[in-house]
């Protein structure tokens, strides 16, 4: 079947495909999704096609097979209780919120610490002796003891 042939029939087909599948219960928007998917894959295999005149029956076996797919996929059912309970981990958003406040140097360092590294081996990677890294790190703790403190004084004003 040329390709002119069969846009003609399409568009004098499409409507009745579509209206074949409201009369076999489909919703409107759900039909007109499986007419225009129908007529796509007949497009496909159009060279199948051995009687050029009954492209509209074709079309339309095509639909309804499409239409009862629908029926053998799996049911889909919606969650019973929406009251689910969460849990955080509240001292792991807690070291997220102190690892912001610190410069990415900084962060770097106390996020290798936390991950259990010796100040020797961060002294290794960072070019530095591990007394260094040890100054740096209790420099770092310091601030953000102070920077937390300074946050609570000014919270408990507030309230």
């Amino acid at each position: 079947m040329l390709g002119s042939d069969y846009a003609q029939a399409f568009e004098m087909g499409y409507s009745a495909t579509r209206r074949f599948l409201l009369s076999r219960g489909a919703p409107v928007e759900e039909a007109e999704e499986i007419a225009q998917a129908a007529w796509a894959r007949g497009w496909e295999y159009r060279e199948q096609l051995r009687d050029p005149g009954l492209v509209s029956y074709w079309v339309n076996s095509i639909a309804r097979n499409l239409f009862r797919a629908r029926f053998r996929a799996p049911i889909q059912t919606e969650i019973e209780d929406t009251n689910a309970v969460y849990t955080l981990d509240l001292d792991a958003i807690e070291v997220l919120r102190l690892l912001d406040r610190c410069s990415q140097r900084d962060r770097a360092l106390l996020e290798q610490s936390l991950e259990g590294y010796s100040a020797e081996e961060i002294a290794l990677s960072e070019g530095i002796t591990p007394t260094g890294i040890r100054v740096r790190l209790l420099r770092i703790r310091n601030s953000l003891r102070g920077q937390l403190n300074l946050s609570l004084t000014a919270g408990a004003e507030v309230s």
